[in-house]
């Protein structure tokens, strides 16, 4: 009698896998309005409850399923109107998955396939946990969770050493001073409480925030002494252009729990084009400095990479950078601005963009780290969660400028709406209707049938409108995000395969 190879096991593998799940979610791109906070990812990690149902209760494959090839023997599944995010099968899986194409019953299934009833009732809770297969009539709704976290952009000083070309502010020096810094931190924790946000996330910007560092220290005492009154979880980012940290803040950040966020476009060249000083002189050198002391000093920094049309070619290499030093990066689209608007060679064409991309996640799936890259890779269309906004603006993010004023979007800061001594300043925030609209996807022309719609949700409102004079259209750069979501996808489930199968 001949040898009989035995049967694999059916299995699925999903992100919840992982026992580190939530340490391993890059949730913020750090330099904008996230629409995903740090508190909402870590609270998604719980894993659905197993679905209930009778033997004869019949199931069915959402017929919104994305389904890619990983492989020779795997498949990527994913839903975009569920909340089970990236899942991989290998073929008995997936054969399990398939028998659910039409309306059957788990009793149906186990008796098509002898010897696998186990199999096929543990890979069924897996998919109806993961919301792959559904009740017969009654597919899922996206659920989408309210922010956990108000963010403050607090702009500490107008002041910048270097003079990059895509950026959106008038330069000045004028720094935040001391009174009107307790102000700002007071009045967010007052809208904090107001607005029932179990937590506050300040992100220390400019301008380049290190210019006032002594401020910023002074101000993240007080915002712990508050945070602490009114019982607030508390984050921190510092955002600088990594030029000159002295080496007793980069202590001081550690101690207090702040992150550090690097503006690294490329290397050498790739990042001078960009990023010069005030005088013209390349600047590269110093932030990769700068870099190698955060790693050195054991407070690893973010590295936040925005892609002009200048530096498109180096990305794949600024990545590889990153990842040979285990960074966590964002990549960030430019984003058109009047500042801008005298450097014509700053704008991409798409099909470079996505050219650039795929080839940044070719290097990325050689180098694949351990933690996720779908939060971090697609410019505002990250894939950690569907959501209804492309971000917190008008929601739960609220911008303040060197004079205490209130803005509602940092790329619009010149455009005030009160100041912090207003009794609840966000709500300055909520009721404006005249600066940046960030509308539901479903009320954007070209978005309501799109299958990525709660991902993208129609992309960075400030850049629609700059492009197009509306808010209610989609983003300028959706054919980018449609083209680059099923390879971005796919990295996820190349990173489950090597790392939770392995656990």
């Amino acid at each position: 009698m001949g040898y009989v190879q035995p049967q694999r096991r059916a299995m699925a593998l999903s992100s919840f896998d992982l026992p580190d799940a939530y340490e391993l979610m890059v949730s913020s791109c750090e330099d904008c309005a996230c629409a995903v906070s740090d508190s909402q990812a870590g609270e998604r990690r719980a894993m659905p409850s197993a679905p209930v149902s009778s033997d004869d209760g019949r199931w069915v494959c959402g017929s919104d399923v994305a389904e890619f090839p990983l492989g020779a023997e795997h498949r990527l599944l994913f839903n975009p109107l569920g909340s089970g995010g990236v899942v991989v099968v290998n073929d008995p899986g997936y054969d399990i998955f398939r028998a659910f194409q039409a309306p059957a019953t788990v009793a149906d299934v186990r008796r098509s396939r002898p010897g696998r009833g186990e199999e096929v009732t543990e890979i069924f809770k897996r998919l109806g946990q993961l919301q792959l297969i559904h009740p017969d009539g009654r597919p899922p709704l996206p659920s989408f969770q309210a922010g956990q976290v108000l963010t403050a952009w607090l702009h500490v000083t107008n002041g910048c050493n270097l003079r990059c070309p895509y950026c959106y502010l008038q330069k000045s020096p004028q720094p935040m001073d001391e009174a009107t810094g307790r102000a700002a931190i007071a009045a967010v924790m007052r809208s904090a409480v107001a607005n029932g946000f179990p937590g506050v996330k300040l992100k220390y910007a400019g301008g380049e925030a290190s210019l006032n560092h002594r401020l910023v220290m002074i101000l993240h005492a007080y915002a712990r002494e508050l945070a602490a009154k009114y019982g607030l979880a508390l984050y921190a980012t510092l955002l600088s252009n990594g030029v000159r940290l002295p080496e007793s803040l980069i202590q001081t950040c550690k101690a207090q729990g702040i992150r550090v966020m690097i503006s690294l476009d490329g290397l050498g060249d790739q990042h001078d084009i960009q990023r010069p000083f005030a005088s013209g002189k390349p600047s590269f050198q110093f932030v990769e400095r700068t870099i190698g002391k955060l790693i050195e000093l054991g407070h690893p920094p973010h590295l936040s990479v925005t892609i002009t049309n200048r530096n498109i070619s180096g990305i794949p290499d600024v990545v590889r950078f990153a990842l040979d030093r285990e960074l966590t990066f964002s990549l960030n689209l430019f984003r058109d601005n009047d500042c801008a608007a005298g450097f014509d060679d700053l704008r991409y064409e798409e099909q470079a963009m996505i050219s650039a991309l795929l080839k940044t996640f070719e290097v990325i799936e050689d180098f694949l780290p351990r933690w996720s890259v779908l939060g971090s890779i697609l410019d505002r269309g990250q894939l950690l969660q569907p959501r209804q906004r492309s971000c917190g603006v008008g929601q739960d993010y609220v911008v303040i400028d060197q004079h205490g004023k209130v803005a509602k979007c940092h790329m619009e800061i010149e455009r005030t709406l009160g100041d912090v001594f207003a009794d609840d300043p966000l709500q300055l925030v909520r009721r404006d209707q005249t600066t940046a609209l960030n509308l539901l996807v479903d009320e954007k022309a070209g978005c309501k049938d799109c299958t990525w719609r709660y991902w993208c949700s129609g992309g960075c409102s400030v850049a629609t409108f700059r492009a197009t004079g509306r808010y209610d259209v989609k983003s300028p750069n959706c054919n980018i995000y449609k083209a680059i979501y099923p390879q971005a996808l796919r990295l996820e489930g190349l990173r489950l395969l090597k790392y939770a199968a392995s656990q």
